[in-house]
Formats: structure tokens, C-alpha cells, sequence
């Protein structure tokens, strides 16, 4: 691995950054970055800077994790629950919490804040509250916009379910919209079409990761003074988020990219009053500065535990580095998957800067029943574990509000990309020797399943 002295760029940890560093790696060519020094960027930073040959997948003491498996044709299982955090991290986890209880700061310390201001500055956004979920931070910057009773929120069907739950929450009516064909994120020219004297904000999602068209909807809010509240629940790193809206709202949930060891969130903004209402929504509405002396009517009880916080803070140097090897992942898949794509019987993401990898899918191209004979030969033959994100779509749940409010609604494109699409195994402890066989058993597949 070599290190080249050209001007050093700066290197903040960010999907741009780690992007660009992936093309490094391969080329084998690192320049000397100047590494920024937020916690979340810790340890990334001090092997870019100490050791580089690392970051490469053959080194020694490569970054990336060993097989688990005692057999090359062991299975390779989807997301496996006993390897969401190494060994490594599992003892941080274990030491933080466990100073946590002997200090009795279970659920008030200093840690909950400590983690805000890290969180604030790798986002370099001036504020962060951090909540006990991502659905609960999905509420509370719904309401901190605004967003109640009557109003409409316009958003995709395809995602999980706290999306929608949210806007139920403020007793707001969830609008559907479709999504643009490559990105999968909303259409901006549809969610146009949708506004109506009744809308109040737009809330995209950042599907398995990559950035929704941020630029053309906020133009889109700003021309019809409506607010955005970004579901970034899925992108933590990603370059923009929580620069072109009111708020952003992330998940810490253990199967995220940066997971902890219990449910946990965050609303970030760049307006000190949405972070004001949100810290009043988090916490029953109690002035943030004096406990049981409220100053809104209503609030949840949603702040971070104060023991959650502390593990966040022993496990946040690692952020980075774990996106880093996610996209390091996904362009070998790319790389060892463009044969399917090139001969048509795949499409795949494209390997952009504006993604954190959370998901890695693959679309087959001659429909649902293809997805699923490919999905059975992986599983049964090939021994691959794959699953779908997410199966049932908004507009197609069968409770009696959805029934009324979507019965004769259709979203082509959302339908569309979702009955062809499945997901790889991807997560920060894959080992090569395991992705390699994803590889090998897809293609397998491919030619099984071929008519």
C-alpha cells in the first residue's frame, strides 16, 4: 500500500469521503488525508493517517472481519443477531453501561449530552436531541415543524412503518407519493403535483441509504413554504443530510449502521428553535433547563437514557470506520455482480457518494416470480440467506384507516421496484470470504433459474 504526497485533502468521515477513499484503497494509492478530529471519526482517521495498508481487504491485520464459518459452504446468514458488534465493542459496551449503573446515571447524566454535541459535530450541524427511538424522533420533529391535527405530510410508501406511524401520531393524514425509478426516494416532481392547501411537510426517505433529490425539495418547500423532516434513519455519514431541511431523524437501532444495545434516536437541526420544541417534546414538555416546570402542554418521554448515551459515546469513535467497510463491501459487489447487470438480468445500485450502504439490493429484471425462485435456489442450494426491505408497502397494509385512505391508490414505480426487488447479506462484520460466496451463489442462481 502506498501513500502519495500530493496536497492533502480533508478526509471528515462522511459518505463523499469514504467514498472517495474506497477508490483509493482499490487503486491502491492513499494520499496523505487530513483527517478531521470528531469522536464519531476516530478510528478511521487513525489508520488513514497511521496505518493505510489496512484499510486494504488482503493486508494484515486487514480491517475487514474473518470468517466465522468452519466451512467455505457453511450458510451465510442475512444479518446475524450474535455479530451486530464485535468482540471489541461488545466490551466497550458492556464497561460503559456497567459504569453507567455503578454511578446510579441510568436514565440522567452527563453522557446524553456529551453524545448530542459528538453527534452535532461529525453532522456539522449545530444541534442534536437525542431521543429513545427513531420513531419517537420522527414524532417530535414532526411536531416540532408544526405538523398536527388536519394537516397532510407527503412521503413514499416504501418504508418501515414508523414513516407513516409518525405522521398518525400527530393526527396528521400520511399522502403518498411515488418514487424516482434509480434513486427509489420520492419523485420531486410528484411530490409537486401532491401539495395541496392542507400540506404542511414533505418527508423523504433515504431508502437502504442513499440521499433523496434533498436540493429539488427543499426548492419545492421553499416555493411553497413547507417543511421538511428528512427520515435519515437508514444514513447516518451520508454527505447532506440535515443540511437542506428543518430537521433530520436518526436510528440507532442495534441493526443500523452505527447500532447500540437498545433502541435509540435523534432529531438534528440547524434551527434552535425546532431544537428547542424538540428537547420540550422529548421530555413532557418540562423546560429543558428545570425538571417538572413545563412550558408546552404535552411532551413524550422519549429522551435517550442517560446508560444508552454512555455506550453510544464508547462505541462512536467506531462510526466511521464501520460505514467504511459497508461501501467497501458494496463495491465488491458491484464489482463481482456486473456481469448480471451488463447482460440485463439484474439492475443494481450504482456506487455513488451520497450513500451509507445500509441495504444493498438487487432488482431482478423479469418480475416477482423470477425475485422469488432466485431468493428459494439462494436459500436452499446456495445456502445464502436474503430478505426483503420491506414487505408489505404502506398503500397495501389491510387495517381499516389504510383501507379508506388508500384502497384505490397506485404508485406504479414504488410497486414496481418492489416486487422485483431482494437484499444481499451486508453489515459491518461480513467477512470477503462470505461475501464471495454471496457472489458465487447468486450467480449460481442466475443460470439455475434462467427460462
Amino acid at each position: 500500500m502506498t501513500t502519495t504526497t500530493r496536497p492533502a485533502p480533508t478526509f471528515t468521515g462522511d459518505s463523499t469521503g469514504i467514498h472517495r477513499l474506497v477508490g483509493d484503497v482499490q487503486r491502491d494509492d492513499i494520499p496523505a488525508y487530513r483527517c478531521s478530529t470528531a469522536l464519531a471519526n476516530q478510528a478511521l482517521a487513525a489508520l488513514v493517517a497511521q496505518q493505510p495498508h489496512r484499510l486494504a481487504p488482503a493486508a494484515e491485520g486487514s480491517v475487514f472481519a474473518a470468517d466465522p464459518r468452519r466451512s467455505a459452504t457453511d450458510p451465510v446468514p442475512f444479518l446475524p443477531r450474535t455479530r451486530l458488534l464485535t468482540p471489541d465493542e461488545q466490551r466497550t459496551a458492556v464497561e460503559r453501561f456497567a459504569r453507567a449503573v455503578a454511578d446510579g446515571a441510568l436514565t440522567s447524566g452527563p453522557a446524553a449530552a456529551e453524545f448530542e454535541d459528538a453527534l452535532a459535530e461529525f453532522l456539522t450541524v449545530p444541534h442534536a436531541v437525542a431521543t429513545s427511538s427513531g420513531t419517537d424522533a420522527l414524532i417530535i420533529a414532526l411536531r416540532a415543524v408544526g405538523v398536527g391535527p388536519g394537516d397532510e405530510v407527503i412521503l413514499p410508501a416504501n418504508s418501515f412503518a414508523a414513516t407513516e406511524n409518525a405522521v398518525w401520531a400527530c393526527d396528521a393524514t400520511p399522502v403518498l407519493v411515488d418514487v424516482d425509478p434509480e434513486r427509489l426516494t420520492l419523485d420531486p416532481a410528484l411530490v409537486e403535483a401532491a401539495v395541496t392547501p392542507r400540506t404542511r411537510a414533505i418527508l423523504p426517505v433515504h431508502l437502504y441509504g442513499r440521499l433523496a433529490d434533498m436540493t429539488a425539495l427543499a426548492e419545492i418547500a421553499r416555493h411553497h413554504g413547507l417543511h421538511i423532516v428528512e427520515d435519515a434513519c437508514q444514513a447516518i455519514g451520508v454527505t447532506g443530510v440535515g443540511q437542506h431541511s428543518d430537521a433530520a431523524v436518526l436510528s440507532f437501532n442495534p441493526y443500523k449502521n452505527f447500532g447500540l444495545t437498545g433502541k435509540a434516536g435523534a432529531v438534528v437541526t440547524r434551527d434552535g428553535e425546532i431544537a428547542e420544541a424538540a428537547r420540550k417534546l422529548a421530555y413532557h414538555g418540562f423546560d429543558p433547563e428545570r425538571k417538572n416546570v413545563k412550558q408546552d402542554l404535552f411532551g413524550l418521554n422519549a429522551k435517550i437514557d442517560n446508560s444508552t448515551a454512555a455506550v453510544a459515546m464508547g462505541l462512536l469513535p467506531r462510526l466511521t470506520l464501520n460505514n467504511y467497510r459497508r461501501a467497501f463491501l458494496a463495491k465488491r459487489y458491484l464489482d463481482g455482480l456486473a456481469d448480471l447487470a451488463a447482460s440485463g438480468l439484474a439492475a443494481l445500485p450504482d456506487f455513488t457518494p451520497d450513500h451509507a450502504w445500509h441495504l444493498f439490493g438487487v432488482r431482478t429484471t423479469t418480475g416477482t416470480a423470477a425475485r422469488d425462485e432466485i431468493r428459494r435456489h439462494l436459500r436452499t442450494t446456495g445456502a445464502v440467506e436474503t430478505d426483503v426491505y420491506y414487505p408489505v408497502l404502506t398503500h397495501q397494509q389491510q387495517t381499516p384507516m389504510h383501507r379508506k385512505h388508500f384502497a384505490h391508490l397506485t404508485l406504479p414505480l414504488t410497486e414496481q421496484a418492489h416486487a422485483t426487488v431482494f437484499h444481499l447479506p451486508l453489515h459491518n462484520q461480513m467477512s470477503l470470504s462470505e461475501q464471495d460466496r454471496v457472489i458465487e451463489a447468486l450467480h449460481d442462481a442466475f443460470r439455475a433459474t434462467a427460462h
